[in-house]
């Protein structure tokens, strides 16, 4: 702590200055007083007051004018050193506010007084900052968020409050109010006297740095008039006063700091992707990769700020609060924390934040500089700051095979070409697949097992929550149907299969433009195979399939619906997984006329899946029993739509016989040729009636006969709401 020396010895600047001074008989020295709390302004004038005068009166005009300084202007050593100079400079400050405080009810001309020492103090420590060579965080807070003398004397005043007893008793002497915490009133009396009103309105108002930045926050009821209102440091303040220079922990939802992955150089990215961000990076603005998620977009913009010596600050896009407030607060303390610790805000999810609100706006007002960000698709807007647009193409096959190659260094070209055609995902997954695969190997040759069991752990991890994954041991010979839909089921499969061939090789995909997803539907009555086949066709392809649940994506919340829509999209695009919507009519039904808001909000739900769908790259199988309450414009964008009919007697007889395993106890002939013309049921239902007579048997301990098949076909009929004629 600077220590101060008046006539060659040592003293505290207010109380020795009190004791050299002529005091009133019977008046305390200072030094021996006790800072008393005020009760609503009332407070005791006399004698102390005529003590207080004599004090400021010594350090005004009997002191040096250049008293000595005992501590040579020497570096700060630790960020406490700082810390107690700066409490040395409040306890003064604070000390003497509270003598202008007495001397002003007596009209006294000293109670605008500051004695020369507080101004020594605050001089040396800033002698002090200079020759240190490490930023200090507190010497941070000013330089950096470009802090007046007095905002960070408030600063300093707020700090001091909650961490030094000696300067909180001080400091409460000084208001007027009974309050636990500083009002404005007693700040500027500390802060500016009696002097500077205006500047103190301009420091202390809502849109002053201090209170903009969340370096105060207000701790009384905002009805209460200016005045009156009361203040602390906030968390973030304090954890800086002691020494933390970490990024702020309010922020771990929203905002986390980023890693460069690897050199641009490195980076499989389609076209002149590379060049263009740098170009735009280094002109300071806007700047957004616009792409699908997984595509490198992130990588892409953090690498490139790297070389140029900057590190970024991740800002996710879809995790801002709800209500403006909040999600004001959240992006100012985003642009305090990358102004403080020198970061580029990269939000990502940019387009989630369009649908949110006038978020975009928010991000515009207060994140000034270079700012990064990705999206999935182009926003349309009146931009304030026009941004630049850096389009990430899906990579070639070629890239996708160097892509396995580095994740996967141990396996040959052919294998690499394999994976690179089998498994067209985006290259954060095929890095995501790799680690996961070479782990699961624990060291053995990498297999295809270990491929598709990595695969299937990391889209687990991103769309679980929403979807369910499936998993089926069922063979096609299980599923009985017609020819002809055995045929489009044979075209679906090439369809996903050989999209890349068609797309990129052949070069289909630049003709059509979009649209290059496989969107299917199945439609038909219950039990009939539809999701049976959709499974199928995942197991054969080596595909992970996850049928959804509607009752995690929908939302009573405006916008949770497409929010998690859009999750869900964007995970099983990165990772080529297939979709399966049991029951599609409930969410890609018919728009209706809006006579309500409900109405409303339903429509853009579905006007929602269906630019959704258009732009999806992936595998989307719809299944449905009312094919009539489907929306025509998704039946438009399907590529397939398969009709799975009833079974007819030969199949329903093929299906009675496929249902009942080898190992399964049967006795005498089993009357399949009745079962199948008498009950006329899908495959489904005749399922369930084959595990009814499985468990008649077990539990009377006996085979599967005819009669108890038949007894288990009559109870399924009955639960089917039907009855058999007698013949």
């Amino acid at each position: 702590m600077v220590t101060l020396v008046a006539g060659g010895a040592e003293a505290d600047p207010l109380a020795d200055s009190g004791r050299d001074a002529a005091a009133e008989p019977g008046s305390t020295p200072v030094a021996d007083q006790q800072p008393r709390a005020s009760s609503f302004g009332q407070r005791v004038v006399e004698p102390r007051v005529a003590a207080e005068l004599a004090v400021l009166a010594a350090m005004s005009s009997n002191l040096p004018a250049e008293p000595t300084i005992a501590v040579d202007a020497t570096a700060y050593t630790s960020h406490e050193d700082l810390v107690d100079d700066v409490l040395a400079a409040v306890q003064l400050r604070a000390r003497t506010a509270a003598a202008h405080r007495d001397l002003l009810a007596r009209g006294d001309q000293l109670a605008s007084v500051w004695p020369r020492q507080l101004a020594l103090i605050e001089r040396r420590i800033e002698e002090r900052l200079a020759v240190t060579e490490s930023s200090l965080p507190l010497q941070l807070v000013r330089d950096r968020l470009h802090l007046n003398r007095d905002e960070e004397r408030i600063l300093w005043t707020l700090i001091a409050h909650d961490i030094d007893p000696v300067a909180r008793e001080w400091i409460r002497n000084v208001g007027t109010e009974d309050t636990a915490d500083p009002t404005t009133d007693t700040l500027r009396r500390i802060v500016y006297g009696r002097t500077s009103s205006h500047s103190a309105w301009l420091d202390l108002c809502e849109d002053g740095g201090l209170r903009r930045l969340a370096l105060m926050v207000r701790t009384g009821a905002a009805e209460l008039p200016e005045h009156r209102q009361t203040w602390k440091a906030s968390r973030r303040v304090l954890a800086l006063a002691h020494g933390m220079l970490t990024l702020d922990s309010t922020l771990s939802a929203v905002a986390s700091l980023g890693a460069v992955v690897c050199a641009p150089s490195h980076l499989q990215v389609a076209g002149d992707a590379v060049r263009h961000a740098t170009r735009a990076i280094d002109r300071c603005g806007l700047v957004i990769a616009l792409g699908r998620p997984g595509s490198g977009r992130r990588s892409l913009l953090a690498s490139i700020a790297g070389t140029r010596g900057l590190d970024v600050l991740e800002v996710h896009g879809t995790a801002f609060g709800r209500d403006p407030e909040s999600a004001l607060l959240q992006v100012r303390a985003i642009a305090r924390e990358c102004q403080l610790l020198q970061l580029v805000p990269l939000v990502r999810d940019l387009d989630r934040l369009a649908e949110a609100g006038d978020l975009l706006g928010l991000l515009e007002a207060e994140l000034p500089g270079l700012v990064l960000a990705t999206s999935s698709q182009p926003i349309a807007r009146r931009w304030k700051r026009p941004p630049t647009w850096v389009d990430l193409a899906a990579i070639s096959a070629v890239q996708r095979r160097e892509l396995w190659r580095r994740a996967l260094p141990n396996i040959g070209d052919r294998e690499s070409d394999r994976l690179a055609t089998m498994y067209p995902i985006a290259p954060a997954m095929i890095a995501a697949t790799g680690a996961a695969a070479v782990e699961q190997s624990t060291g053995s040759p990498i297999e295809p097992q270990h491929i598709e069991t990595a695969l299937r752990s990391v889209l687990d991890d991103r769309i679980a929550n929403i979807a369910t994954p499936l998993r089926t041991t069922q063979e096609w010979s299980s599923l009985i149907l017609p020819e002809d839909q055995f045929e489009s089921l044979t075209e679906l499969k090439a369809r996903i299969s050989e999209r890349t061939r068609v797309y990129e090789t052949w070069g289909f995909g630049n003709k059509l433009g979009k649209g290059l997803g496989v969107c299917a539907l199945f439609s038909g009555p219950p039990g009939t195979g539809k999701s049976m086949a959709a499974s199928l066709i995942a197991k054969e392809l080596h595909t992970a399939i996850y049928q959804v649940d509607l009752s995690k994506i929908t939302s009573k919340w405006i916008g949770e619906t497409e929010k998690n829509l859009a999750a869900l999209f964007d995970a099983a695009e990165a990772g080529q997984a297939i979709l399966l919507f049991d029951e599609a009519d409930a969410l890609f039904g018919k728009r209706t006329d809006v006579k309500s808001s409900n109405d409303r909000h339903a429509n853009q739900e579905i006007n929602y899946l269906l630019q959704r769908m258009e732009s999806f790259s992936g595998v989307c199988i719809l299944t449905t029993n009312h094919e009539i309450a489907m929306d025509e414009a998704f039946r438009r964008r399907l590529a397939l739509h398969v009709r799975f009919p009833l079974p007819e007697v030969a199949e329903r007889r093929r299906l009675w016989e496929s249902m009942i395993p080898e190992d399964a106890p049967t006795a005498g002939k089993l009357g399949l040729d009745k079962l199948a013309d008498q009950f006329e049921m899908s495959g489904g239902y005749i399922r369930n009636a084959v595990l009814r007579a499985a468990f008649l048997a077990a539990h009377e301990n006996g085979p599967i006969n005819s009669e108890r098949l038949i007894r288990a076909a009559l109870r399924e009929y009955e639960a089917m709401g039907k009855v058999i004629a007698s013949r």
